[in-house]
């Protein structure tokens, strides 16, 4: 009996994981860019500077998260409020761990959502830089 349970429960994961897809993809989407601290140090707390745009009208604040995709590890973020100026500056995130690889050029994912004043995400956008950032 337990076995019949299994595609029944596996088809519901699929259609949940596609339906936050849907979700996403109605976001309007953000361009983001950012640029590692000169001078960085492994583990460094100073969260990168980032760049934004095509950011919809009334957005409150921005929830930032990195990721470290190339070993799955999760840098931290925060949430910050939007001041207009397109710019989230270098060290706003609170609850940031800075890269530290040992070898190699790992990839690291800076996702930002923008949250209207009731919080509701309104927008979204990731970027995928290296570090070492290549010249």
């Amino acid at each position: 009996m337990a076995a019949n349970r299994f595609p029944v429960l596996l088809l519901i994961f699929i259609l949940l994981a596609c339906s936050t897809d849907r979700i996403d993809a109605d976001l309007t989407p953000l361009d983001i860019d950012f640029a590692w601290p000169e001078a960085q140090k492994c583990f460094d707390p100073r969260s990168p500077a980032i760049t934004l745009s095509g950011l919809p009208p009334g957005v409150a604040a921005f929830h930032v998260r990195m990721w470290d995709i190339s070993n799955m590890h999760d840098h931290g973020g925060g949430t910050v409020p939007n001041d207009n100026a397109g710019t989230i500056p270098l060290g706003a995130l609170k609850d940031y761990q800075g890269p530290c690889p040992g070898w190699g050029s790992p990839r690291f994912q800076i996702t930002v959502k923008a949250l209207d004043q009731a919080g509701v995400v309104v927008a979204m956008g990731k970027k995928t830089k290296v570090y070492p950032p290549k010249d």
